[in-house]
Order: structure tokens, then sequence, then C-alpha cells
């Protein structure tokens, strides 16, 4: 053996020349030395290992056999190494130390394989076992489960060398990974998992856990308890996420970082690129500009309703655009399916695709830059593949478009009063009576009459980015956002003004009387009151209500209720209101003024910029009313379900999407529907505990988090159906279940086509688990054996199922989901309840 002082990654495997530039870049590393084995130089080994393999493949041993082969005949030439470098290396050590004793092959800690626990690692050695633990770390090299995996991903036995590290054992009273990106696919956030000890308990699933993540461009970041699990200082999760900037900046962004503490330093263990991640697509959720309409969470009516009206109207712009090319619209289709995305509640752009939609317009390079700058957009990044059509039909397409954007104005004229008469119609047909069906006829007829020309909007919103734009390269911005500011008192001050005027004359002198009524009504009776009062004030809020009822905060949220949807609301701020000075109640406004400029062409800028911002704010309170025509329906929906018994509560309906309402309204029993309701209000309510994460960036699928223990811990109670623990590898599956407490007992037969209900794994599992379909352990992170093995084996699995084994019965059918980490418990294998 020899004592290694030249290391290069090709000559002493990752894990060796990664501790040794991290080192070199000044990150806290426990000391170390890499020792490489004279064997694997010699032509004899090479020969050996060639025949062995071969012997294999032809079926003269099974996987069990070669590896006692294998490692009988290298613990013979073990022995003939020269042991000079690590007796050396024994009286060089001062003080009491021990060690840990790590491998670093050259295949391990590869982007695309790991080996993560595939060899031995001996801790707290004494210097006088170092030769031994050193053997057991070279003779790991040849277990089965090493075996395997060389095979599984194509490595050759002669190809394989290993080393070993000897390091200076720190013994941590904090320990965990880190990883720089979220091994399941969300490529900006960062997870720690933390538990007390040494970094082998963790591994292990001896000790509790917590999760903490993070999101460092928003620089939020929240954590998840277990047990007892220990809650990370300020002072740690900072040098932790400053270790973590340091290492990527070394070895890439998507890297695994094992860390200890002791006495408050923070060591760095080793660290490896994270494997097993998806790849393509990239898609990315970005909630800049519309946070603002949709701000917090959602319900899966508002968010089923605004995907299909993104869709609608963005399929609309794309015909103006290409008229006749059916089969480029038909290329767009599940772009327009897709503009929107919902996450935990939580509403986003698919960027990717607004971008792919607006490289058809002409002059795309100048005019997404101002698109992003009009919206807020912080990452400019464009990352949507560009889209190919023909230059005569990209001609057409500029015609088109400049064409449509010099009628703007006029379209936007005429679309503000075909929206009039929508709305004079809708009042003359909709009454709380109307049948269910009628209502659904109501719903179809307006959201068709407005989907089919909205999406003029998108032209104006472009005429006033563009023209906003050009006139910030004229004006100074205080000047522009003056002029915007103006503008936009139009409308936006309307309702304001409106209320103002209600209230000051309540506060008049002649109408003490109606005062005195009002601050004195009971917010029950408000309702009523409002509806059969004939006093000419009464009038007035019922018309403030007809023009202004839907213009509330999160007004574009179906579940919001808004003073039409609930007057009692309006008359509590009237009430409010009325207990100020009158001098805090104005009845009028002034829009910010801006002296002429001398040059005729920023004149006439301004003038096209402050016009296409009157009509965006015009179609805004029309798009408000919108919503606020569809909440009403829905909610009369939601009542005619109650009276019929098919629904506890109104409210009730916002739970449903949109097909499921209008499927499932015409059957008799919504009681099964009504157990998914309870469920999604109890997941919106843990979702609202997230915070809100302006950018996500997924790489294969979107995925949503559920969070357990943010603010408590839940236990699983023995009669419930359903179970929740932490999903750590994709995938559904249905099966049978076989509980196993000691593996010793479980042969290949029994495991077949099963789900495997466990306290924990090791490495040793892997025979089993390559035969079942899944597997779910009652402890558990996302660096456990459990979960590095079922994602390197692609079976789902859910780990930190609490009290699995006592509620899970051998035989019993039950599905898990290993993304969402859901089990749910079946009749048989036929239950598609």
């Amino acid at each position: 053996m020899k004592k290694l002082t030249d290391l290069q990654r090709q000559s002493v495997g990752s894990k060796a020349y990664n501790l040794h530039l991290m080192k070199k870049q000044g990150l806290v590393v426990p000391a170390f030395s890499v020792f490489s084995f004279d064997l694997f130089d010699r032509s004899d080994t090479h020969t050996f290992l060639m025949e062995q393999q071969t012997a294999y493949h032809t079926g003269k041993y099974t996987l069990d056999e070669l590896s006692q082969r294998l490692q009988q005949e290298f613990k013979a030439k073990f022995l003939q190494e020269d042991f000079t470098a690590i007796h050396e290396f024994k009286k060089l050590a001062s003080g009491k130390h021990t060690y840990s004793v790590r491998s670093s092959a050259n295949v391990e800690d590869d982007v695309s394989a790991s080996f993560a626990g595939q060899f031995s690692t001996r801790l707290f050695v004494e210097a006088d076992d170092l030769v031994d633990a050193v053997e057991e770390t070279l003779l790991s090299l040849y277990q089965p489960a090493a075996l395997s995996y060389y095979f599984e991903n194509g490595f050759s036995l002669e190809t394989v060398q290993l080393h070993v590290i000897l390091q200076n054992m720190i013994a941590g009273t904090l320990s965990g990974v880190y990883f720089t990106a979220n091994p399941q696919g969300l490529l900006n956030e960062q997870l720690i998992v933390v538990g007390e000890g040494v970094g082998s308990g963790i591994v292990e699933d001896k000790v509790d856990t917590t999760m903490v993540t993070i999101h460092p461009d928003d620089q939020l970041s929240y954590f998840e308890t277990a047990g007892a699990s220990p809650i990370l200082t300020e002072k740690q999760q900072a040098d932790l996420e400053e270790m973590a900037k340091n290492v990527t900046e070394l070895f890439g962004l998507r890297m695994d970082i094992e860390f200890t503490f002791l006495n408050g330093q923070l060591y760095v263990l080793q660290a490896r690129p994270i494997t097993k991640m998806p790849t393509d697509p990239v898609i990315i959720l970005d909630n800049s500009n519309i946070v603002e309409s949709y701000p917090g969470t959602t319900t899966p009516l508002t968010f089923s309703f605004i995907q299909e009206a993104y869709g609608s109207i963005f399929r609309g712009l794309a015909k103006r655009m290409l008229k006749n090319d059916t089969q480029t619209l038909r290329s767009f289709e599940p772009t327009f399916q897709n503009m929107i995305a919902q996450v935990n509640s939580r509403v986003y752009y698919q960027i990717t695709n607004w971008y792919k939609l607006l490289q058809l317009l002409p002059f795309s390079k100048q005019i997404i830059p101002i698109w992003q700058d009009m919206l807020g957009v912080q990452t400019t990044d464009v990352s949507a593949t560009t889209v190919k059509i023909s230059r005569s039909t990209r001609l057409k397409i500029i015609g088109r478009i400049i064409k449509s954007f010099i009628q703007a104005p006029r379209s936007m004229k005429k679309l503000d009063s075909d929206f009039e008469m929508i709305s004079e119609k809708f009042d003359q047909i909709y009454t709380k009576e109307a049948s269910f069906e009628e209502l659904h006829q109501l719903f179809e007829q307006i959201k068709r009459q407005v989907l089919e020309q909205w999406d003029i909007t998108l032209i104006n919103d472009l005429y006033a980015f563009v023209y906003t734009g050009v006139l910030k390269k004229f004006c100074s911005p205080e000047e522009v956002q003056a002029e915007i500011a103006g503008i936009e008192q139009i409308e936006s001050m309307k309702p304001v003004i409106e209320l103002n005027k209600v209230i000051y004359t309540i506060q008049e002198d002649g109408n003490s009387d109606y005062r005195k009524k009002i601050e004195t009504l009971s917010l029950e009776l408000a309702a009523d009151f409002i509806d059969t009062d004939v006093h000419p004030i009464t009038q007035d809020i019922r018309l403030f209500i007809h023009r202004f009822g839907d213009r509330a905060p999160e007004e574009l949220k179906l579940e919001t209720a808004t003073f039409r949807s609930q007057p009692s609301s309006l008359i509590q701020l009237i009430q409010q209101q009325l207990g100020l000075p009158p001098s805090a109640v104005h009845t009028n406004t002034k829009a910010n003024s801006v002296s002429k400029s001398r040059n005729p062409l920023v004149n006439w800028l301004k003038k096209q910029a402050m016009t296409g911002i009157k009509y965006r704010e015009s179609s805004r309170l029309n798009r408000t009313r919108i919503y606020g025509m569809m909440r009403l329906l829905f909610v009369t929906m939601g009542e005619h379900l109650v009276k019929e018994k098919r629904l506890e509560k109104s409210e009730d309906v916002f739970y449903l999407t949109m097909t499921e309402l209008f499927e499932l309204a015409g059957h008799q029993d919504l009681s099964n529907m009504q157990m998914e309701i309870k469920k999604r209000q109890h997941k919106r309510s843990v979702d609202q505990q997230l915070p809100a994460f302006s950018r996500l960036i997924y790489a294969g699928s979107i995925f949503e988090k559920y969070p357990q223990n943010i603010n408590h811990q839940k236990i699983a109670s023995t009669d419930q159906q359903d179970f929740q623990g932490i999903g750590c590898s994709k995938g559904v599956v249905r099966g049978q279940v076989l509980v196993v407490e000691d593996i010793q007992a479980v042969n290949f037969q029994q495991s077949h086509d099963k789900i495997i209900v466990t306290k924990m794994t090791d490495p040793g599992w892997v025979y089993l688990l390559t035969q079942s379909k899944g597997i779910i352990a009652e402890k558990g992170s996302l660096l456990s054996h459990t979960a590095i093995i079922s994602r390197e084996l692609g079976i789902p699995s859910v780990v930190n199922v609490k009290q699995a084994t006592q509620q899970l019965k051998t035989g019993e059918w039950i599905e898990i989901n290993g993304q969402t980490g859901l089990i749910k418990r079946l009749e048989d294998e036929n239950d598609y309840s």
C-alpha cells in the first residue's frame, strides 16, 4: 500500500479528490490521508477478475458464489500488501485519535451512479484496528449488493478499483446531509436533513430527523420536525448555507454534502453529485404579476376556471395570429392547456409556455424584455425553445398583429360596450330560483361570449406595454410613473370614490335617523335590509353593489367573499367608516398632472400609452365583474346542492373542479366526494403554512409538497384509511402488503410483487427490494437507505410513516404514491374508489 500525496481525480476517485479540493478551498474538512492498493496494479488481478465475471455471466456462479469467490481471493491478496505506510501513519498520529475509514472507488460518487451505501465505512476505528478496517473496506468492493450494482450500470470488474481514506473521526453532536437541489427534481430548492449524533445514526434511521427546506433566491425557509428531532439555530443554518454555496461553486449546482457540527464548528465530511435526478423537461413556474391576482392559496374551482380561461384566451390570440393554420394551432394545444399551474394551492405562470407564444410575435426579441419589465419578471432568461414557423407564415403574423395592434383602442372600446350588454343580459336572466341546468347553461353562455373576444385584452396589454416601454426611453421614470398613476385612478379609484359618496351622504345632518339605523344594524340582517329597504341611500348602496360589489381584495379568487356575495361585509365596512370623523371621508380625487412636453413625439407616445393603460384598467374591472358573475352562479349551484343534501355547505362547491361540479351535480350521492372535499380543505389549510416561493424550477415533472410537521406532529390513528409519510421516490403502485419484521426470515418468492412494510432498511435490502413493488418504512428521510435504494431502483417509497408495521397487515391491498407520500387502504386489487 502507498500513501498518496499527488491527488488527482482519475487516480484516487471522486470522493477523495473532492475532499482535497474542499480543503484547498478553505472549507473545514477533518484531516485525512489517501492510500492505494498495490494489488490493483498487478496483471494477474485483472486476469482473475475478467475470468470470474465471464464465469458468472455464463452461469457458472450465482451472485452470492461470485461474491464469496472474489472476497476469498482478495482477502489473500490483501495479506500480501506492504502495510508500512499504514504503520507510519499510526506513528505520526498525535494524541488519542479514532478514525473513520472510507472508500474512494473510481466508480463512486459519479453523476450517473453514486454507489451510496454500497461500500463499507467504519467509524471510531482505533489506530491498532486500522488494518482490519481497511481490509473490510476493500472486501466490500465485492459484496453482492455492489456486484449487482456494477452489472446493472454496465461496469466490468477489472475496471473497478478502490482507494481508502483514513480520516480523523469527528464525533459530531449534530450531523446531516445538505442537498443543494431537491433530489425529486425541484432544482432551485435546497434541503437539509439533520439529526443528533454522527451521520450513521441518521442514514440508518436510528434518530429522529428534521428537514429544512430553503429557497435561496427568496431567502425563505421552513422546517419539518419528527419526534424529538433537533432544530437548527440561525447561525448553524447560516453556516450551512455558506458552506453549500462554496461547495456548489467548486463542483456545480446539484450536490449531496455530508456534514457534522462539533463544539460549534462545521465540518464537511464529503460531497458528491446528486444522482438519479430527473433531467428533461425543465418546467419553470413564476408568480410574477399573477401573484397580485391570486395571492395566497386558491381552491380547486378557482384554478380550474382560470386554467380554462387562460387556455381559451391564448388559444384565441393564436387563432388571431395564425388564422387557418390548423396544424400549427394543434401543435400549440398542450401549451394552451398549461399556461398556468397550481402547486400547493398557489397559482403560477408556466412561464416557458408564455415565452413560447410570445416568440410568435413580430420583434419578439425586443418585446419580451419590455413584457418582463412590465410584469416584474425578476429572472429574465428566456428558456423556451425557439418556435419554428415558415417565413411566409411569420410575415402573415406580422401583418395581422400590426393590424390588431393599431386597432386595439377601437377593439377595446367595442369590448367594453359588448360587456355592458353581457352584464345586462346576465342581470335579466339570473335568478336564485333557476335550476342547476339553467345556471350551467348561463355559465357556458357567458363564458363563451366573453372568452371568444377576450384575447384582444392581451393585444391591448401589449399596446400599453410597448408604448410605455418606448416612452421610458424618452422620459424620466418619475414622469412616466406619474402618467400611469393618473390613468390608473380612472377605474381603480371609482369604487372608493362612490363608496365615500355614500358614506358622506349618511353623515349629513338630515340623515341622522338613517345613520343610526345603519350603525345599529345587525350583520345577520344586513342582506335582507339591503334587499328590501326603500330609503334612497339604501338604493345607492344597492347600485354600488351592482357596479362595484365584486371589487374586493383577492377578487379573482372565486372563494373570496365580496360585497355582492356577502353584503354584510359592506355594511360592516360602512359602520367602521362612520366611526371616523367626516374629514376622513373624501368624495373626489385628483389625478396627477404632468406638464406637456415640447416634443410632439413624446406627447404622442404619452397619449398612446395612456390610452392602452386606460383600457387595461377598464378590462380589469370588467374581468372582476365576470368573476363576480361566475362566483354568483357557483355559489347558487352550491346552495342548490345543499338543499338537495348533496353538499354540506354551499362553500364546499369551491373545493370541486368545474368538471367535477358539472358531472357530479347530476348524481344523487356525493358522499365520497364530500370526503374528498374535506381532504382538500385540510390540504389547503396545510399549504397555507408553506412560504410563497416566487419561482419553482422543476426537472421532469411538477410535484407538490405534503408537509406534516411544520408546527405540529401528526400521529396516525389505528382506524384511519389513509396514511401520510414523506415521499422519497416517484411512482404510484397498488399491491399486497408484506410486513417484514425480520429480513432473514423472508425469501424472494414472498416479496415478489409485494409492497414491503418495515421499520427501516439497510443496503442489504437491495435484493429484496428488486422483487418488490414498493417500500414503506416507519423511519426515514430523504437520505435514509430506504430512500437511496428505492430511488436507485426506481420503485416508489414512502418513509416516516408512524406505526406502519402495526396498522398495515400482510396480505391487505394498498396504494402508495412515492411522490406525495400518500398511502391508501383498498378493499381489494380492483378497488378504484
